[in-house]
């Protein structure tokens, strides 16, 4: 269905949805032994049973042509102590450098899980959706973590990073 005779401003759109606080994650693949990544928020878990989650990336990010041919990703939600990787994941205008001085292993599937982030959900994508200048991955979750409980979550609300109060 489309919307007939109504236009709504873009910047007008973001501001609206910038109003939404989320959590901050880093969607991260593996292409061949290089990592990459991308600073994302929009995420959000789908199903139970079974256990599917979904990413929304841009088309043109690297990251999204790399999970497009390997079908793998990890989902890693940040602490509030993490703002300095998500702007760095976040820029993009350095791709090649993002995982510079940045810890992680690699999990059974093949995807960088970064140290010490909140939790990480790591994925074998079940389907890709089309949606406008993104694509939505589905991915059925092959393993998940968490770490300390006392960490508190990166937020994002209003086009800036914040963390709950005490």
């Amino acid at each position: 269905m489309q919307l007939q005779d109504k236009t709504i401003d873009a910047k007008a759109f973001r501001d609206v949805m910038g109003r939404f606080a989320t959590g901050v994650t880093i969607v991260t693949v593996q292409d061949g032994d290089k990592p990459h990544g991308m600073t994302v928020n929009s995420f959000t878990s789908v199903s139970l049973d079974p256990l599917l989650i979904l990413v929304c990336l841009d088309k043109d990010a690297t990251t999204t042509g790399i999970l497009q041919n390997t079908g793998r990703f990890s989902v890693n939600i940040l602490a509030s102590e993490q703002r300095h990787i998500a702007q760095k994941f976040a820029d993009s205008g350095n791709e090649k450098d993002r995982f510079a001085g940045i810890d992680y292993k690699v999990s059974e599937e093949g995807t960088p899980i970064l140290n010490n982030v909140l939790g990480y959900i790591t994925c074998i994508v079940d389907n890709i959706v089309e949606g406008g200048d993104h694509y939505i991955f589905i991915g059925e979750v092959a393993d998940i973590g968490v770490n300390d409980d006392d960490m508190r979550p990166l937020l994002y609300f209003r086009g800036n990073y914040n963390s709950l109060a005490e």
